[in-house]
């Protein structure tokens, strides 16, 4: 019983500390959003170096997901869930990873094809985000 609650526990953090996640960008750089909510920081630093959260923030969700994962596989629980929703869980794991290895890419402001990585960047973080809302749909 205490592991399923620690799966449901390290489930909820890693979807929040996503949420945070994916919200940083639009509240570090000069926006809309930014502005109405007056998080700019006044500091001159550039971009890259205020993104710095989000790049840490990027890497635990993805650390505290694999443990949220290998809870229930390696109790032998997962077996009793519906196994679609184990599919999607499992590909967005894996696209978190591959979202990181964008985001170390990112990183580096003399990367070329800089837009198209960061329209890639963005749609696999939306692609997550469906993968994650449906798998909270077929197994919470």
């Amino acid at each position: 019983m205490r592991l399923v609650l620690l799966t449901g526990v390290t489930g909820w953090i890693a979807s929040g500390v996503l949420f945070i996640v994916v919200l940083l960008p639009y509240l570090l750089r000069p926006g809309r959003l930014s502005r109405a909510l007056s998080t700019l920081p006044d500091s001159a630093a550039p971009y890259l170096r205020r993104m710095r959260p989000h790049y840490w923030l990027g890497y635990a969700v993805a650390a505290v997901s694999m443990v949220h994962a290998w809870i229930p596989m390696q109790a032998g629980f997962a077996r009793r869930t519906n196994a679609t929703g184990l599919w999607l869980a499992t590909v967005a794991l894996l696209l978190l990873f591959f979202q990181a290895a964008l985001g170390l890419l990112l990183q580096d402001p003399a990367t070329k094809a800089r837009k198209t990585l960061r329209n890639v960047h963005y749609w696999t973080m939306a692609t997550v985000i469906c993968l994650l809302a449906l798998h909270l749909w077929l197994n919470a």
